[in-house]
């Protein structure tokens, strides 16, 4: 993949048909044809000048995967008023022919009053008849002064719960923000990053001859490293969710929880303790009477064991390799969904009850 990239005359700002302009002329092959453009989807992206560069650099390493028009809106609204515009190609050789095909980028410093009203500056540039997808890497607020036109012109918004400081407020907040059935669909990427771990859960009670423990879980002990209680309340959601629990009490102590909930077949202790050093989720255990369930990183982290016991004797093992997601896997992988989440919402619903206990 090669990139190529310019701005816009003498800096400031440019007219839609500008842009448009400019960005065809990166498109131009060698022999003057223009090279495919191959976007599948618009992606709007909100953030700040420190996390610019990690941010243009996970959506560069999206349009290998899922070409789209990218629009990067470096935001500060309590700047001078000004508007920047610069623009990059992203293009590589598909087939024996040699032909191009491109995904494009348009970055845009906004500052002072634009920064508000992004709808106006991303809007206009949007390819037609592609979804939407908006993404806030960092830290979010739905009162944020441009929020509201930027959900109307979109089609999913992808947060990341754990970005801001304020982890339960963050969920409460997307919470609130699913109760409105206006609000386009929601991911997250503290849900994505817990996929490999539902699998891997899902996959050692597939046995026929353990597959009647789940009604008889009686404790869950989730260890993860501060920062990963988002994580760690959207597993206590989703198991609650899923195998039917009601959660009836909360003891805290400090950053740990202990939840009590009431299951079809009894009470289930719920325990999640910050105390791993090392990985946001780092081993979860499932206990019924007879059983013993873990699914655990280990090997620097970049694989996943599962063990099942009976009593002491060792039924099932099994070691996965899953590496660690960067910034741009995680959110490449919301894009490949378009409507609502309802397994998210459900986990959410309950992580938020626990919150609020």
């Amino acid at each position: 993949m090669i990139g190529e990239s310019r701005r816009a005359p003498g800096g400031g700002s440019m007219s839609v048909e500008q842009i448009e302009h400019e960005l065809a002329q990166l498109r131009m092959n060698e022999d003057g044809t223009l090279a495919l453009r191959s976007s599948v989807l618009n992606l709007i992206v909100v953030t700040d000048e420190e996390s610019a560069g990690e941010v243009t650099r996970a959506v560069s390493a999206i349009a290998g995967r899922y070409p789209s028009r990218a629009i990067v809106l470096i935001s500060d609204p309590d700047g001078e008023t000004n508007v920047d515009v610069q623009l990059s190609a992203f293009c590589n050789v598909r087939g024996g022919g040699g032909a191009q095909v491109c995904a494009e980028q348009i970055t845009i410093h906004a500052e002072g009053p634009p920064a508000r009203h992004l709808d106006s500056l991303a809007g206009p540039l949007l390819i037609s008849d592609l979804p939407v997808f908006l993404w806030y890497p960092g830290a979010f607020s739905p009162r944020s002064p441009e929020f509201t036109g930027m959900a109307e012109i979109s089609d999913r918004i992808i947060l990341n719960s754990a970005a801001s400081g304020d982890h339960e407020g963050c969920l409460r907040g997307i919470h609130t923000l699913l109760e409105n059935p206006e609000t386009p669909a929601i991911g997250d990427l503290q849900w994505v990053g817990l996929s490999p771990w539902r699998s891997l859960l899902a996959d050692i009670f597939s046995a026929p001859e353990r597959t009647g423990e789940l009604e008889k879980i009686e404790r869950v002990e989730v260890l993860y490293a501060p920062g990963g209680e988002c994580r760690a309340l959207l597993l206590a959601g989703w198991l609650a969710s899923t195998l039917g629990w009601s959660a009836e009490s909360v003891n805290r102590n400090g950053e740990s929880f202990k939840v009590e909930f009431a299951g079809p077949s009894g009470q289930v202790t719920f325990e999640m303790s910050p105390s791993s050093p090392d990985a946001r989720l780092r081993r979860i255990r499932i206990h019924s009477a007879e059983y013993s369930f873990q699914v655990s990183r280990h090997r620097e982290l970049s694989d996943v064991r599962t063990t099942v016991k009976r009593g002491d004797e060792l039924c099932a093992e099994r070691t996965v390799h899953i590496g660690s997601f960067d910034l741009g896997v995680l959110v490449g992988e919301e894009l490949q969904y378009r409507g609502r989440d309802g397994a998210y919402e459900a986990a959410l619903s309950i992580a938020v009850e626990i919150l609020d206990l």
